[in-house]
């Protein structure tokens, strides 16, 4: 028989023991995760973007050879450097968690199935895709329909 389980006494400070090592591992892993951020910069350096554990972009340092790039070229470069670091997170918060709970723990695959799911490996860059203009080539706003011609009215 277990002794804690005879004395009521035992078993609640047993529990309460318990207790406060679960919150001061929380508290832990707060302060830890709250200190996760990934940089990622872009193939040519122009473009830099950190962004915290929530994936949220808290940092873009863009260089003068980013300001002379075409705006589709710009945010596109933005934008991958910015998917690129959140991918990462899910790595950088297991190897900070790993002291904490365990790598093999099922809180941590709790948490890295959260972030894989949340932030996805970017597809790969294909140097070959041109941006496509995103505006008409002409001043035709229509796609070529002739509105005036339409037997449907206005």
């Amino acid at each position: 028989m277990n002794p804690a389980a005879a004395d009521p006494d035992a078993m609640m400070r047993q529990w309460n023991e318990q207790i406060q090592a679960k919150l001061k591992q929380a508290d832990e892993m707060k302060q830890v995760a709250n200190a996760v951020s990934v940089t990622q910069r872009s193939s040519d350096g122009s473009v830099s973007v950190t962004v915290d554990q929530n994936g949220i972009v808290s940092v873009l340092d863009l260089t003068d050879a980013a300001l002379r790039k075409q705006p589709a070229q710009l945010s596109a470069e933005i934008l991958g450097a910015m998917r690129t670091a959140q991918a990462q997170i899910a790595a950088r918060m297991q190897e900070v968690m790993a002291p904490i709970i365990g790598e093999d723990s099922a809180t941590m695959d709790a948490l890295m199935g959260g972030y894989h799911e949340r932030f996805p490996e970017p597809p790969p860059e294909d140097p070959a895709a041109q941006p496509r203009p995103t505006g008409p080539s002409d001043d035709d706003d229509f796609g070529g329909h002739n509105f005036a011609r339409d037997n449907k009215g206005w």
